[in-house]
């Protein structure tokens, strides 16, 4: 897709496809040359948003109602948070493997409301301790329980459904992070049985920039207000009945970019064309290459599990003795050398100068022969 290099970064930017592309360009000049508000205007955009909005729904199995529109995830992360009536003493839960975002939005709460920030376990942890120690920590106070889908740093599938469960019979809510997920995998919400949850379209799903999503269950909506937004505009007739509340009334404000909402609709249309099972066969069948091929590397180290069902397309590696520095240059040799994109990331938050990693995005447009000169390009350079 990419055309010049391999390109295995796609957990951080995807490449758009000149499909999406042409959408957003299409819907664009039409506003350009007839004028957004005309009715030329509006029709170039109105029908082909609402069709984006409906797949959107679809694919990730929810009521177009409990959706609402932003521009990444961690924009719709904090519109999902600042919620909530936060109190001091109220306690928010995470995991050691969240976001750097989400660290960040959790010193937030502590700075700003007093809220008791509690992290869970350690990147080793596996999941029937990390559940234990879930049900533990849960208490009257708790508020929020944030978890990532898919973890950012090292790629692995978290327990989410078994982790909802336990939240639901303490009556805590929870939020889960999609941005890694969505776009490589089928992603089921209602059987993830989750609250809330937010994502990107310009990563896995290869949708424009500026795209992003949150989900806000039908039973947590009418209590949802981040904005203040009235149900009732002051627009309406006197005698006018007042719409119920949606994700999108709630959380959507003022004009937006409708050519961007059509470009993820598109990239939503090539996923179910292609089908989420086939992309996620593809991307399993290229990470195995991958990592057997790893295997053989003598100072690469996969911190990913590598168990069916435990990670998806994100390998994350260390390599013994290196430092920041030395992951920096090891990926700029890659790209001018080898002709491939990786990413050197830390692999906590806040960083540990020894916990730095490689993280390769292997997506479905990617193929076997940018693998294999990822895997030559790192045993030349090692």
């Amino acid at each position: 897709m990419t055309g010049e290099v391999g390109y295995f970064q796609t957990g951080t930017y995807g490449p758009a496809s000149d499909s999406v592309l042409q959408a957003v360009r299409e819907t664009m000049e039409t506003e350009a040359r007839h004028g957004p508000a005309t009715p030329a205007g509006r029709r170039s955009h109105t029908e082909r948003e609402a069709a984006a909005r409906s797949g959107l729904a679809r694919m990730l199995n929810v009521r177009e109602e409990e959706l609402g529109i932003e521009t990444n995830t961690s924009r719709a992360m904090q519109q999902i948070v600042r919620g909530l009536d936060w109190q001091e003493g109220d306690e928010f839960v995470m995991t050691s493997l969240e976001h750097v975002s989400t660290y960040g939005l959790s010193h937030s709460l502590e700075q700003e409301y007093g809220v008791k920030v509690i992290v869970l376990g350690s990147e080793e942890i596996d999941d029937e301790h990390l559940l234990g120690d879930l049900a533990h920590v849960l208490t009257d106070r708790t508020r929020l329980i944030c978890l990532s889908h898919i973890a950012s740093p090292n790629g692995r599938l978290l327990p989410c459904r078994q982790a909802a469960a336990i939240a639901r019979d303490a009556g805590v809510p929870v939020m889960l992070d999609l941005a890694q997920s969505v776009g490589q995998m089928p992603v089921d919400l209602k059987e993830l049985d989750c609250d809330f949850a937010v994502g990107s379209g310009h990563k896995w799903l290869l949708g424009p920039m500026g795209t992003g999503y949150m989900y806000i269950s039908q039973d947590q909506i009418p209590g949802f207000r981040p904005n203040f937004i009235p149900d009732r505009s002051p627009w309406s007739l006197p005698d006018a009945p007042t719409p119920a509340p949606t994700a999108r009334s709630r959380t959507e404000i003022g004009t937006y970019n409708h050519a961007l909402v059509v470009g993820l609709g598109r990239a939503v249309e090539i996923m179910e064309s292609i089908g989420l099972d086939t992309m996620q066969k593809r991307i399993t069948q290229l990470s195995s290459r991958l990592r057997q091929g790893v295997g053989h590397i003598d100072r690469a180290r996969i911190i990913t599990p590598q168990e069916a069902g435990k990670s998806a397309g994100i390998t994350s590696l260390m390599f013994d003795g290196f430092t920041k520095t030395d992951m920096d240059g090891l990926v700029d040799k890659m790209h001018e050398r080898h002709q491939t994109v990786v990413k050197s990331q830390w692999l906590t938050a806040p960083p540990d100068p020894v916990k730095v990693g490689m993280r390769i995005s292997v997506a479905a447009f990617n193929d076997e022969s940018e693998v294999d000169r990822l895997l030559e390009g790192l045993d030349e350079e090692l």
